[in-house]
């Protein structure tokens, strides 16, 4: 058995299991480890009482001023950001709509939706009580104005966009036509950029393109609680943002459903801190790490190994995060190993480790695959995994 550092006593006496993450940002794997100083910050939080009015106003503002923008409001997650953003637009500072929601039969309720943005998290979209009119043709741009005009009408309450690695790059619509479209028709544009950090550049690129309200998540490269998120916004963004910190928790209502503790407020802002203060000087480490990690695995002769840098010059998917990631490939016929072997094989032994199955370039390679992600190695553990994986591979 390794010796490994980063185990959690808690989770052993429960008899699961503590895993590195080779996968990245994962929900389903818990997301994130949380730095010390966030949790001492948490911590200390944690021994008193607070006016969560207060502390929502002025942390909303210490995040305004950290991301340069003109307002912003925290939530327990980004999901919860696009499920009160659309809540707001529809609403927006009547308490008769905030008190009828999710029964929106009252007030503007569609949500102007480009289809080939259409992932896994589209029902946040409507989970406050609106209804998607969905426009386009996946993968065909030829005449997407024309089909996002003409679905707005006087129901439409807002235009939402999705960045995401998730949309195949020929499918994506061009975010300053949605926003062009936002401006002629006086309706604001919301944008769903949960896991597009880093770089940090990325906290104001959206509105600087016109975006009225942008979410993040906090528990993916902010390495904040897993469970929080914010919107940011700018011009019609703010008088939105203001009415939700108006009409959500810690008020009644529909939006009391959205509760959130102060160490999560408190963690998530410390977090930012930290992220805008060292964020773009991780990218070196993690490059370093996946530097190695090739050339412990080039040690292998049956397995093909190189670093996919996800930097403005070599990517995967053109939105994808800049992180640095190590593509290993080899022939499975050759070997007698698939990639789901690989995965068991990596599970098996203590600690487990999660390798990234998912792959955005390359889809027409007939050679098994997997990719190590950098974003959340520490110190030690590429070194548990380069030599698991020349085990599996030389045993076979």
């Amino acid at each position: 058995m390794v010796e490994y550092e980063y185990k959690s006593k808690f989770l052993e006496d429960l008899g699961v299991r503590s895993w590195i993450n080779a996968r990245n940002w994962t929900s389903t794997i818990g997301s994130t480890w949380i730095d010390e100083r966030v949790l001492n910050v948490m911590n200390d939080v944690a021994k008193t009482f607070v006016d969560m009015c207060e502390l929502l106003a002025k942390a909303d503002e210490r995040v305004a001023k950290l991301c340069g923008v003109d307002d912003t409001h925290i939530t327990i997650g980004a999901g919860a950001a696009i499920e009160l953003a659309v809540a707001g637009c529809m609403a927006g500072n009547d308490f008769t709509k905030w008190d009828a929601l999710p029964d929106t039969s009252c007030m503007r309720n569609e949500v102007v939706f480009p289809r080939a943005h259409y992932t896994a998290y589209a029902p946040q979209w409507r989970a406050s009580g609106a209804k998607l009119v969905e426009y386009g043709q996946a993968g065909i741009l030829k005449s997407y104005k024309k089909e996002l005009t003409s679905k707005i009408n006087d129901r439409t309450c807002c235009l939402s966009y999705t960045v995401s690695y998730n949309i195949t790059g020929r499918g994506a619509f061009p975010l300053e036509s949605v926003v062009d479209a936002g401006e002629k028709h006086d309706l604001p544009v919301v944008v769903d950029a949960a896991s597009m950090l880093p770089p940090v550049a990325n906290l104001h690129k959206f509105t600087d393109m016109g975006a009225d309200i942008v979410c993040f998540s906090g528990g993916k490269g902010l390495r904040a609680p897993a469970s929080t998120g914010m919107m940011l916004g700018n011009g019609r963004g703010v008088e939105i943002i203001q009415a939700i910190r108006d009409h959500s928790y810690p008020h009644d209502g529909w939006g009391r459903g959205h509760k959130m503790s102060k160490e999560q407020i408190a963690g998530f802002v410390k977090a930012l801190e930290l992220f805008i203060e060292e964020g773009d000087s991780q990218y070196y480490k993690q490059m370093k790490m996946a530097e190695r990690l090739v050339r412990e695995l080039s040690e292998i002769p049956c397995l093909e190994v190189s670093i996919i840098p996800n930097d403005k010059v070599v990517f995967e998917h053109p939105v994808v995060p800049h992180v640095p990631r190590v593509l290993m490939k080899w022939d499975s016929t050759e070997v007698g190993l698939d990639a789901v072997e690989l995965d068991r094989a990596m599970a098996f032994e203590d600690p487990p480790v999660y390798l990234k199955e998912r792959h955005y370039s390359d889809y027409t390679s007939s050679k098994a695959w997997r990719i190590i992600d950098t974003y959340f190695l520490r110190p030690g553990e590429e070194k548990i995994i380069s030599e698991r994986i020349k085990k599996i591979f030389i045993n076979k």
